[in-house]
């Protein structure tokens, strides 16, 4: 029996061979492939390649002129590569388990004309039906149909150019409805991420101009996810670049390009706010839960004033919970920008029947869907009501697969729950549909960055979510470096394309990502004092601190003598270890700003490293003068004022410390100064509680104690009295 993992890895091994031009090497791996077919055609035309390979090599060796070489090269990588996919084709189909090729096997004698004659028949058979008959859409038959033609697509590659030209015509019958034609799509896209099909991306190419934004947006997505895929082969295929390439000549459509590869980037954030929403916003949600409840008199919100107004009590009991109002505004945030906020609570309902079928996770919405009258057919009006499904299908902010969820789950709920939802869910829908309608007429193409959005997490919730997603190729785990692509090099090589990726990367903190296309934009302008200093910003947060100083160092030659950027300067040589060269520039940026207390703080660490104790004691006192309410500058103040043996202040700081918060390191810092004041009992207390403080030990303890015991010396214990000092803890600690 083949082993499915490894005959994936050698194929992905050959195309990367190819896309490096190692055709030898690459051939040598078919011939593995082939012979485990056992099929003779296969054979032969890997025989044929390699003769015509080693023919054209003979004549470049010989020096024999050919104005055609580069063309038969090129021609010659193409049959290499489809070679490669046949063999892996031919070994899947007959050893994969895999649900995309068990369909395959259904359709093995299946024909497309076939599939969409049938269609045509049942569809002008519905025209008649829907003069008398509203649901006549609604029929089983077609929903079948629809169904085959996803699998024939999926599963299947077009087997003739007349085959192309049957799918154009389907798109092109105004009379089939949108929702059947961007579910087709979605096919073409899954059979894309399984294998490469030029005519499927021809395809794609007519259907990103398709007047509905929800076809063009879908097709214009799906091309961009293949074009990354196969990016090594586009420069084989002459005609479908160059058709790119007069789309991105047309207004606006440079914009909407970047706007989706940037919405495909942003799905790297949807686990970190999954991530977020679970460990930090639910809980607190949670503590917060009977308060709210008792607070806000929950069971009588609906009356009419709470409808339109904000209880002025919600500030109040926030306070009890400080946190969680600003990452509840961060939340905000993500969802206004576009950003998958929804996943972790709509994941755990994809059990209903419905999504059993792989179609329905990329199906769009549409109110008149048979499952959504189904599930709403025992409902109130407040879910019958034609307006509130029309706002829910217009909706932005939960894409097609969640809203079929929210609508199945209705049934299921408690009556009170379902009430109360229906209600506040009318009033949402229709502010939500205003918001909607007013960003659309602002925004060129905003229709379009809509529908690429919700299916861009449609595509999300299916590989990352369904029962079966390791059987689909992860695109969202790959990395979305688009500006390293042969592809987006030809249409958006610019520096605002190559900034407006860098920047998203850098406002998110992917500082790996934005480090590698700020530098490619610096190598194009090498004096841009902001690219310089951002590219050291990424070193700094990547803890390459020796590459960050040298381009903070750069920007500061050529101009950047701000605050910022000597602070940066000075503490990357803190890192290095070098509180000298630090100082140097924390007292230049104080000439320009004296009194920035972040700098003032600075130079009191760096005097502080330096041993210069007096020094520090100084500017540590400024901050806490300019800002009384910093607590914890009184850390450094105590602990200055214990090496420099002024005890009774080194003591009162750390009372004071104490006070606000119990830390362990306080805690010894205290019984140090209170045993050089002769107070021996006070310090074995204090020494006591440090130990007994969470997640402190005794073996930490003298850890901390070794390293503080030449300053116990310079004041004045004697040597001898460290370990009997050391044991009575050992004994006081056993009491």
């Amino acid at each position: 029996m083949i082993n499915l993992k490894e005959l994936k890895s050698k194929h992905q091994a050959i195309c990367n061979r190819l896309a490096k031009k190692r055709i030898k090497d690459s051939l040598d791996l078919i011939e593995e492939l082939v012979k485990e077919a056992q099929d003779g055609d296969l054979i032969d035309a890997h025989y044929n390649l390699e003769f015509t390979y080693k023919n054209m090599l003979r004549y470049t060796v010989e020096g024999i002129s050919d104005p055609e070489r580069q063309k038969i090269y090129n021609h010659l990588i193409k049959d290499v590569y489809q070679l490669a996919d046949k063999g892996y084709e031919q070994l899947l189909m007959k050893y994969s388990s895999d649900l995309v090729y068990e369909i395959k096997r259904e359709h093995t004698n299946t024909k497309l004309s076939s599939i969409l004659d049938q269609l045509s028949t049942i569809w002008a058979s519905i025209e008649l039906k829907k003069m008398v008959d509203s649901d006549a859409e609604n029929n089983a038959e077609l929903q079948n149909l629809c169904l085959q033609l996803f699998n024939y697509l999926w599963s299947t590659p077009l087997k003739s150019s007349d085959d192309l030209k049957l799918l154009q015509q389907f798109f092109d019958t105004k009379a089939y409805p949108w929702h059947i034609k961007a579910l087709t799509i979605s096919a073409l896209n899954l059979a894309l991420m399984n294998s490469f099909s030029a005519e499927y991306i021809r395809l794609l190419l007519d259907l990103m101009e398709h007047e509905d934004d929800q076809i063009s947006a879908r097709a214009l997505t799906s091309l961009l996810v293949s074009f990354s895929k196969y990016d090594a082969r586009l420069p084989l295929h002459p005609d479908l670049y160059a058709r790119f390439t007069l789309f991105m000549e047309k207004k606006g459509a440079e914009t909407l390009v970047q706007s989706i590869i940037i919405q495909l980037i942003r799905t790297k954030e949807t686990q970190r706010i999954s991530q977020k929403l679970h460990d930090e916003i639910l809980p607190e949600v949670v503590k917060m839960q009977p308060k709210l409840k008792d607070k806000l008199d929950l069971e009588n919100m609906l009356n009419e004033s709470m409808m339109e107004d904000k209880n002025p009590e919600w500030e109040e009991i926030f306070k009890d919970s400080p946190n969680l109002i600003s990452k509840m505004e961060e939340l905000t945030q993500w969802q206004m920008e576009g950003a998958d906020v929804f996943l972790s609570t709509f994941k755990h309902l994809k059990h209903f029947s419905f999504f059993n079928s792989i179609s329905n996770w990329l199906l769009p919405f549409y109110a008149s869907h048979p499952e959504i009258k189904k599930a709403l057919a025992n409902e109130t009006e407040a879910f019958k009501n034609t307006t509130l499904l029309d706002n829910l299908a217009e909706s932005r902010f939960l894409c097609n697969s969640d809203k079929y969820s929210l609508i199945l789950s209705i049934p299921h709920m408690p009556s009170m729950q379902k009430d109360l939802m229906g209600q506040m869910f009318s009033a949402e829908m229709e502010q939500m549909a205003e918001i909607a309608k007013d960003e659309e007429a602002l925004k060129a193409n905003q229709g379009k960055l809509v529908a690429s959005n919700q299916y861009i997490q449609d595509l999300y919730r299916l590989i990352k979510v369904h029962p079966q997603r390791h059987q689909f190729d992860d695109i969202f785990s790959q990395k979305m470096d688009f500006h390293n692509k042969w592809f987006y090099k030809q249409v958006l090589s610019d520096n605002s394309s190559l900034r407006e990726l860098a920047e998203y990367y850098f406002k998110k903190d992917y500082f790996d990502d934005a480090l590698e296309i700020f530098s490619i934009i610096s190598e194009k302008d090498s004096n841009a004092t902001d690219i310089i200093q951002k590219i050291a910003f990424c070193y700094q947060k990547l803890k390459q601190h020796d590459l960050a100083l040298k381009m903070y160092l750069k920007a500061d030659l050529i101009g950047a003598e701000s605050v910022w950027n000597k602070k940066k300067i000075a503490l990357c040589y803190r890192h290095l270890r070098n509180p000298e060269k630090a100082l140097q520039y924390y007292k230049e940026a104080e000439v320009i700003a004296p009194d920035n207390l972040s700098n003032q703080a600075s130079i009191g660490h760096c005097y502080l490293e330096l041993e210069q104790f007096e020094e520090a004691l100084k500017y540590y006192f400024k901050v806490e003068y300019l800002d009384p309410g910093n607590s914890k500058v009184g850390r450094p103040i105590a602990w200055c004022s214990f090496v420099l043996g002024k005890f009774d202040q080194a003591e009162k700081y750390y009372h004071k410390l104490l006070v606000a918060e119990s830390n362990k390191h306080d805690l010894i810092n205290l019984g140090h100064t209170l045993w050089c004041k002769k107070l021996r009992k006070e310090a074995l207390a204090s020494y006591q509680k440090s130990i007994r403080q969470p997640n402190h030990s005794f073996e930490e303890f003298l850890e901390t104690f070794a390293e503080d015991k030449p300053h116990l010396l310079e004041h004045g214990i004697e040597k001898q009295d460290i370990p009997l000092m050391l044991d009575q803890i050992r004994y006081s600690l056993e009491d």
